[in-house]
């Protein structure tokens, strides 16, 4: 019968248990376990443990592997040979499983998986224990990684107080973290394996929960374990392995003689939001995130003010619902369907959709009389009038002239508030396409005569902004926004919704797809500009090839509720802190609050650019 011996520290104990009390005799090949804290293995005293989560604080590359020092190493090669053994199992330990289960602020993600990479280091732990191993072990050898990650939510009750009081104190990992800290560090160890001829092999699919993490039934005596169930899963696999290894899993007899030096280059040890495997191919679609380098995070407290296309109306909807401080400055005071429909609350003030950067710097400047339009009403028909750079803000129009100057001072009184005291704008760039006068460069929001006003090619320009265009109006409004508002921060988005028409020579699907870039390019100039300004990816949430188009309605054009979902989830999680149980209000009242809770029905958002369909 042919023989495998498995080398390891605490990890093989479970292994062992399993094997003698379940498979002993039942096998081909018959195990042997060589556990080195065993003493007759261990020289001058016991084996030097890895470190735990209070010195991977101070030197988070300390949590390596097995170590040849305070190993017999004379008992350890006489076992082995004595074993003649067919297959051999390397347990390793690595970056320990307790420092990709907790930590919070005691170490970042980003230095978790960065100092992974030391694996890889000449002389590094694993490294010097290979070389050790890899000439006295058959060819046939593979690697075997410690249990992941527990999948549980909270230690206390799981596991015995004395078997968690070292980490007890620490915060608990999102289960991403979990997850990406140990197959970061599972990647590693398998290309340092195979530089040595090892195969690496991940424990069997059913120790795994659907996140990826340990299943409860596997859970050892403390969360770095896995217990007899684990032992018998991993054991039936490596039984499994080794029937097939013969042609499966065989390695160059020679391999572990010439090890080739390690490769660095500018990619290795990025984390996993760096590689599209880890952050776009292997998570279900609705767990991708793809958020980086967060510059800040909104408070409850926070003043937060929104502004944009029509698609930016879903994240104040969801800002106030979520309990952070929606800032408004322009409140109706009564909550019914004509207050809704005219424009209060889509936004922060009733300015309606701004879709381009130039009609942001021109409201910020009309707000704070730099800029006076020489047309400020629109005739809408032969009874009212319109305000041309809100048209839809009422229904039925303004009776007069007059009535819409006032209404226009009123609202733009209140913008201005809302530029000198909010802490934090949203602002969704929508399109490149607009339209301007010809008299004094006023833009705006839809073409002349589609909402009122009559056309004129004498009059009115159509112009399609190009990234300089684009990035001059951004930094124009950021630069005056912090002469006003010094304490002032903002997030950027790009509207995913594509357009509803051209005025270019393009197909409209070309043309989309130029607007969108432009737009792109230009928020990501922006934020190389300024520190204060952040990049929020919900674009490439809801068009990236993870969602293969799902996340739109069956026109095409509508984002689902599903997407909304999921870009405001990651939007929550990763730019906000915790927010607090009763939402804080400056401006609107309770009318405010009933009315988002019935605003459910995310396909209602007012856009005027709808107006530009062909019926």
């Amino acid at each position: 019968m042919r023989k495998a011996i498995v080398i390891g520290h605490s990890h093989i104990l479970c292994l062992r248990a399993a094997y003698r009390e379940r498979l002993d005799g039942k096998t081909d090949p018959a195990f042997e376990f060589l556990w080195l804290r065993e003493k007759q293995y261990q020289a001058g005293g016991p084996v030097k443990q890895k470190a735990g989560p209070a010195a991977l604080r101070r030197d988070p590359a300390r949590g390596a592997t097995s170590q040849v020092s305070g190993i017999n190493s004379k008992a350890v090669r006489a076992k082995i040979k004595s074993t003649a053994a067919d297959f051999g199992v390397i347990c390793i330990n690595g970056f320990s499983t307790a420092s990709a289960l907790c930590g919070g602020e005691a170490i970042s993600h980003a230095d978790k998986l960065a100092h992974l990479t030391r694996v890889l280091d000449p002389n590094s732990p694993l490294r010097t224990w290979l070389e050790f191993l890899r000439p006295l072990l058959p060819p046939q050898t593979f690697l075997l990684p410690p249990p992941p990650p527990v999948a549980a939510t909270q230690l206390q009750g799981l596991f015995p107080a004395e078997r968690i009081e070292r980490i007890a104190h620490l915060p608990l990992e999102p289960l991403e973290i979990r997850r990406s800290v140990w197959k970061r560090y599972c990647e590693l160890a398998a290309e340092l394996g195979g530089e040595y001829g090892i195969h690496f092999l991940e424990p069997p699919a059913s120790v795994f929960t659907p996140e990826g993490l340990l299943q409860e039934e596997c859970y050892g005596g403390d969360p770095m374990h896995g217990n007899p169930e684990y032992g018998f899963r991993v054991m039936t696999m490596l039984t499994s392995v080794m029937a097939e290894g013969a042609t499966a899993h065989r390695v160059p007899p020679t391999a572990h003689r010439t090890p080739r030096k390690t490769q660095r280059h500018p990619y290795v040890g990025l984390p996993d939001s760096a590689y599209w495997k880890q952050s776009v191919a292997d998570p279900a679609p609705g767990e991708v995130d793809p958020v980086a380098g967060v510059r800040f995070k909104i408070k409850p407290e926070d003043k937060v003010a929104t502004a944009g296309s029509c698609f930016a109306q879903h994240i104040s909807k969801r800002l106030r619902g979520g309990g952070f401080n929606f800032f408004v400055t322009e409140a109706s005071a009564t909550d019914d369907e004509a207050s809704r429909a005219r424009g209060f609350y889509d936004f922060s003030a009733r300015y309606g959709n701004v879709y381009t950067a130039r009609q942001l710097v021109q409201l910020f400047d009309r707000a704070f009389g730099f800029f006076t339009p020489i047309e400020p009403v629109w005739r809408r028909d032969n009874t009212s009038f319109c305000d041309p750079f809100r048209p839809r803000i009422e229904p039925d129009g303004f009776p007069t002239r007059q009535a819409v100057r006032l209404e226009m001072e009123t609202h733009l009184k209140a913008v201005r508030r809302l530029f000198l005291e909010l802490d934090v704008l949203v602002f969704t760039l929508g399109l490149t396409e607009c339209w301007i006068s010809r008299l004094d460069g006023a833009a705006y929001p839809v073409a002349p005569g589609v909402a009122g006003g009559v056309y004129d090619s004498d009059q009115y320009a159509f112009v399609n902004f190009g990234v300089a265009e684009v990035v001059a109006d951004l930094k124009r409004f950021f630069e005056q926004l912090r002469l006003v508002n010094p304490k002032a921060r903002a997030i950027l988005t790009v509207s995913p919704v594509p357009l509803m028409a051209t005025r270019t020579d393009q197909h409209v699907l070309a043309a989309t797809t130029y607007s969108k870039s432009v737009l792109r390019v230009a928020a990501e100039e922006i934020t190389r500009i300024f520190d204060h300004v952040y990049y929020f990816p919900s674009y490439e949430i809801i068009t990236g090839p993870h969602a293969a188009g799902g996340y739109y309605g069956p026109d095409r054009r509508s984002v689902l509720e599903a997407g909304v979902d999921h870009v405001m989830r990651v939007f929550m999680s990763r730019l906000t802190e915790s927010a607090a149980p009763a939402p804080q209000r400056t401006g609107p009242g309770s009318a405010v609050d009933s009315y988002f809770s019935e605003m459910e029905d995310l396909d209602q958002a007012a856009c005027d650019e709808e107006l530009y369909g062909k019926a």
